[in-house]
C-alpha cells in the first residue's frame, strides 16, 4: 500500500521552516539541526536534514520539489513510495515506480534524477548513462548533471569521456568540492590503467585547493584533495608534502568524526602509494595523524607506519652520532627487493666494519642498547663481530663470498690478473695486532683470550 501525501513529512517541516523561507534562513536552519543531530549519533536523522537542505538550497530542485506537492494524489504517492524504497535499499522498485511517475510527467527533472541514480546503484550504468544524458541536454548548465553523468561513464569504463565531462562540469562551477575531487579520482583511475598522468594528477590537486581556498563549509572533504597532493609531490619535494600532512592534521583535529574517517582514508592510500624509504622523513607527521585516528583502531594502517618508522630511524642514524656506513647498510637490509648486487654491498661493508674493528665495535655496542630492531636486522654479524677475537678470519670469508657473487653475475675487477684462478688475495693485512692465548680477552670479560671467546 502507498503512502498518502499528508503522512509523509516534507523537507520543509524537516528544517522548520515555511513554504516562503529564503536561502539564508534554509541555510541557518540547517546548520543549526546537524549541530543538534551528529551523523554518527542520530543517522537517520541526518541524513532526512541533508537531504531537505539539498533540496531546497537548490532553486531548480526546490521548484520542482514544489510542483511535485502539488501533483494529484493519484501521481504523489507513488513519488513518496519510491523515495522510501530507495532508503530501504530497493533501488530496482524504486527505479519503476519513477519511470511510472515520467511516463505521465516527463518534464520533471528531480524525478528522472532521481530515476538515474537508482539505476547506477541497482548495477544497470548503461541505462544510468542514458537518463543523465538526456538530463544534461535539457539543462546543460547544472554542474550536478554533469558530474553525474561523468560517474556513469567511469561505471561503464569510459575513463576520457568521464574526465571530458567532470572537467566541464567545472567550468559550471569552480566551487564545488565533490567535482574537484571526482576529477582526481577520474585522473587516479586513468593511472591504475597505465595512463601517463601523474603530473596532471598534482597539477589539478593545488587547482583544486587554490579554487576552495574560499569554501569553508565541509572542509573535511579537502582532506582527499591534501592526500593526493600529496602522492603526487612524493619524496621529490619534501616541505610540499609536509605542509600537505599538516594541513590534514589541521581539518582532521577541526572536522569531528567526518574529519576522522576522511583523515583514516587519506592515511590509507599515502601508505598504498608512497613507500616507506619515501615516508621516512615525513614520520613525525604521519605518527601524528594516526594518533589523531586512535579510535580507528586500524592494525594494518599500524603495521605500515612500524615499517616507516623503521626507515625513519635508519635516516636519523648521522644525526644521533653514527658513521654513515650504518644508515648505508640498513637502507640495503631494510629495503624491499634482495639483488645479488644489495649482497656484495653489504659483504663490502661487513668487511669495512671488521677491518676497523676497534672504531665501530663501540657503535656497535650502543646501537644494540639503543635501535635493537635495526640491530636485529643484522643480528648474527654483530654479534659474531662483537665477540670475534680473529678478525682475519672474518675479512677472509666475506673477501671469499664477494667473490663468488662477482663470478656468479660475471664480474671482474680490472685490476685482476684475468689468469689468475684464485680471486681471492692470499695475504689480508691484519688490521689489528694478533691476541695470545694468555692475553686479555678484547671483549672485555677480563678474563685470559684462552678461557673465553679464544676456546
Amino acid at each position: 500500500m502507498f503512502l498518502l501525501v499528508d503522512e509523509v513529512k516534507s523537507h520543509y517541516e524537516t528544517l522548520g521552516v515555511t513554504k516562503t523561507a529564503g536561502n539564508e534562513e534554509i541555510k541557518r536552519a540547517y546548520f543549526s539541526l546537524v549541530r543538534k543531530y551528529q551523523p554518527d549519533r542520530f543517522p537517520k536523522e541526518f541524513k532526512e536534514i541533508r537531504a531537505a537542505y539539498e533540496t531546497l538550497s537548490d532553486r531548480q530542485k526546490r521548484a520542482e520539489y514544489d510542483a511535485i506537492g502539488e501533483l494529484p494524489s493519484s501521481v504523489a504517492p507513488l513519488f513518496y513510495e519510491a523515495q522510501r524504497l530507495d532508503r530501504s535499499g530497493k533501488e530496482n522498485k524504486a527505479a519503476e515506480l519513477y519511470q511510472m511517475i515520467l511516463k505521465s510527467h516527463p518534464d520533471l527533472n528531480s524525478v528522472r534524477e532521481q530515476y538515474a541514480k537508482s539505476l547506477s546503484t541497482n548495477n544497470k550504468p548503461g541505462k544510468a548513462v542514458e537518463v543523465w544524458e538526456e538530463l544534461c541536454r535539457k539543462v546543460p548548465d547544472n554542474p550536478r548533471y554533469a558530474r553525474e553523468l561523468s560517474r556513469s561513464y567511469a561505471d561503464r569504463g569510459w575513463n576520457k569521456k568521464a574526465l571530458t565531462e567532470i572537467r566541464r562540469a567545472l567550468t559550471l562551477d569552480r566551487n564545488a568540492i565533490d567535482s574537484w575531487i571526482w576529477l582526481s579520482e577520474c585522473i587516479i583511475m586513468g593511472i591504475k590503467k597505465n595512463m601517463d598522468i601523474w603530473g596532471e594528477l598534482e597539477q589539478v590537486s593545488l587547482e583544486a585547493l587554490e579554487a576552495l581556498k574560499e569554501v569553508k563549509t565541509e572542509e573535511w572533504k579537502k582532506i582527499r584533495l591534501y592526500s593526493q597532493v600529496f602522492i603526487a609531490c612524493g619524496n621529490k619535494r619534501v616541505d610540499d608534502a609536509r605542509a600537505c600532512l599538516l594541513q590534514i592534521i589541521r581539518v582532521v583535529r577541526e572536522n569531528g568524526r567526518k574529519g576522522r574517517e576522511k583523515g583514516h582514508e587519506a592515511l590509507q592510500g599515502i601508505l598504498m602509494f608512497v613507500p616507506c624509504e619515501g615516508l621516512a622523513n615525513l614520520y613525525p607527521e604521519l605518527k601524528e595523524i594516526a594518533d589523531l585516528l586512535s579510535d580507528m583502531n586500524d592494525t594494518q594502517i599500524l603495521n605500515q607506519l612500524d615499517d616507516v618508522r623503521l626507515s625513519f630511524e635508519i635516516e636519523e642514524l648521522p644525526k644521533k652520532g653514527f658513521h654513515e656506513i650504518f644508515r648505508d647498510l640498513f637502507r640495503i637490509l631494510n629495503a624491499e627487493f634482495e639483488e645479488d648486487y644489495n649482497e656484495i654491498e653489504i659483504l663490502s661493508i661487513e668487511y669495512i666494519l671488521i677491518e676497523r674493528k676497534s672504531e665501530f665495535d663501540p657503535q656497535i655496542r650502543r646501537l644494540k642498547e639503543e635501535f635493537p630492531e635495526l640491530y636485529a636486522l643484522n643480528y648474527h654479524f654483530f654479534t659474531d663481530a662483537l665477540c670475534t677475537c680473529d678478525p682475519d678470519k672474518m675479512m677472509h670469508q666475506r673477501a671469499k663470498a664477494i667473490n663468488k657473487v662477482k663470478r656468479k653475475l660475471g664480474i671482474r675487477d680490472k685490476d685482476r690478473d684475468p689468469e689468475s684462478e684464485d680471486d681471492v688475495q692470499s695475504t689480508i693485512r691484519r688490521a689489528e695486532p694478533k691476541v695470545g692465548r694468555n692475553d686479555p680477552c678484547p671483549c672485555g670479560s677480563g678474563k685470559k683470550y684462552k678461557r673465553c671467546c679464544g676456546r
